[in-house]
């Protein structure tokens, strides 16, 4: 059965095309859907002074924590793109959140000993490493955003393994967002997924200044964390991908299409 929804907006990060950003538009297209890009972030680089010099020391630390592509980004920015300054660090252990973070640290960083893709938010990921890393461990390097959520740091502190937090990245709304949300608001019923609660914030403040209507939007989240901040918002979640990949977007977006045709016959 066709869905009613065939357009789907995917609020995330900055305007840059991505092999992840592709992924989910060729799968989603796969499936009948007709996909948008809404860029809804920009990004600025921070304390890239002090990450430099943690790099540097790459013999006092036990590995790396990641949770985004900015924060790969941010390392190649402290490192000079110098392979001297990121060679120690290429047989170190690095904790990625999701496949896509894994794949972006080993072609630009030369990462070669990756853990964690299967890890869909920082939740499972502090599980992972909680049950890996040694409590007599050198500390983990954790460049982070500015509004990222404690989750990790409280977890590893709360058993006893030790980390060195590094704001590397401030995340602001994008620019253009409110112009290029206008061009999306219509009166034709959209699926907009939303990759983060910063996507949430700004993209909800928007539509409820422009009094969009809110009947049209079938909100799906990736993650629980997302969720939760779009139940926050106000707005009914209708999916949640368990994962940050295509395949599980698309399996949240389908079972909500089930539900609702099922709903409708009882």
């Amino acid at each position: 059965m066709a869905p009613r929804y065939k357009r789907v907006v995917l609020c995330r990060g900055s305007s840059e095309k991505t092999d992840s950003q592709e992924a989910y538009v060729k799968t989603l297209k796969t499936a009948g859907y007709l996909c948008d890009f809404l860029p809804t972030l920009c990004f600025e680089f921070v304390n890239t002074s002090e990450l430099r010099a943690c790099l540097l020391s790459s013999s006092s630390y036990y590995g790396l924590i990641l949770t985004s592509r900015r924060a790969v980004e941010a390392i190649g920015l402290a490192s000079g793109e110098d392979n001297e300054i990121l060679h120690p660090w290429r047989t170190l252990p690095v904790y990625c959140v999701g496949p896509a973070t894994e794949s972006f640290a080993k072609s630009h960083l030369g990462s070669e000993n990756c853990i964690g893709k299967e890890a869909g938010n920082a939740k499972e990921l502090s599980e992972l490493l909680v049950a890996s890393v040694s409590k007599e461990s050198k500390p983990l390097l954790y460049p982070c955003s500015d509004i990222g959520r404690e989750t990790i740091e409280k977890t590893l502190s709360g058993n006893d393994i030790k980390v060195r937090k590094i704001v590397a990245y401030k995340t602001l709304p994008s620019q253009t967002l409110e112009s290029d949300l206008s061009k999306l608001m219509d009166n034709v019923p959209k699926i907009f997924v939303f990759f983060s609660p910063s996507t949430v914030e700004h993209v909800i403040a928007i539509l409820k200044k422009k009094s969009y209507e809110m009947s049209n939007v079938k909100a799906v989240a990736i993650g629980p964390v997302t969720r939760q901040a779009l139940v926050d918002s106000g707005l009914e979640v209708s999916a949640t991908a368990s994962k940050p990949d295509p395949m599980s977007l698309l399996e949240a977006i389908n079972d909500a299409e089930k539900n609702e045709v099922a709903e409708k016959f009882e």
